[in-house]
């Protein structure tokens, strides 16, 4: 490219661009609190994860030798 039109293309980006702000409008660290705080509160296991552990535990027990079918899908 020429040299002008390089010129122009920066000018066009520096004007696209915004320059970061370098404040916060606001700060993070109290949102990110209650967010962890909402997340530690909610350790409740749902029912259907119940349910899927269950299934190959009755199997076992119910089959002895499923162990191995078992064993190779991990």
């Amino acid at each position: 490219m020429n040299e002008p039109s390089e010129a122009k293309i920066r000018d066009l980006l520096k004007k696209s661009l915004h320059s970061p702000d370098p404040e916060l409008q606001r700060d993070l660290w109290p949102q990110m609190l209650r967010r962890l705080d909402e997340q530690s509160s909610v350790k409740i296991i749902p029912w259907l994860d119940w349910a899927l552990l269950t299934v190959p535990v009755i199997s076992i027990l119910a089959f002895p030798h499923s162990i191995l079918v078992f064993m190779y899908c991990l």
